[in-house]
């Protein structure tokens, strides 16, 4: 019989294996998370959700990298899908100008 610990060491050592061979199915992620969530204690879930977030925030760098990248060199529809993605995320950086003069 497996031990809690042990169960939840394999669940986060499969999302690191799953990482390094860039496997991202976040229906897949999402459903063993479902799973999960009634069978391990709080603290265990905040791991494996800790894990879970870690995949996903590194895949979202590299594609937010090479998104920039391409911007930075002129490409128009870089451009514009980067100013909309900043501007759903809230940036904070946003400006109103208001010419009525």
């Amino acid at each position: 019989m497996k031990t809690k610990e042990k169960s939840l060491r394999e669940l986060l050592a499969d999302i690191q294996k799953a990482s390094e061979l860039e496997r991202y199915d976040p229906a897949a992620d999402l459903a063993l998370l479902a799973a999960q969530y009634r069978k391990m204690s709080r603290w265990d879930f905040g791991k494996l959700l800790d894990g879970m977030a870690a995949k996903y925030q590194n895949e979202w760098s590299a594609i937010h990298a090479a998104l920039a990248e391409k911007a930075r060199a002129g490409d128009l529809d870089a451009i514009r899908l980067y100013r909309e993605t900043m501007a759903q995320a809230g940036s904070g950086n946003e400006v109103t100008i208001v010419d009525d003069i």
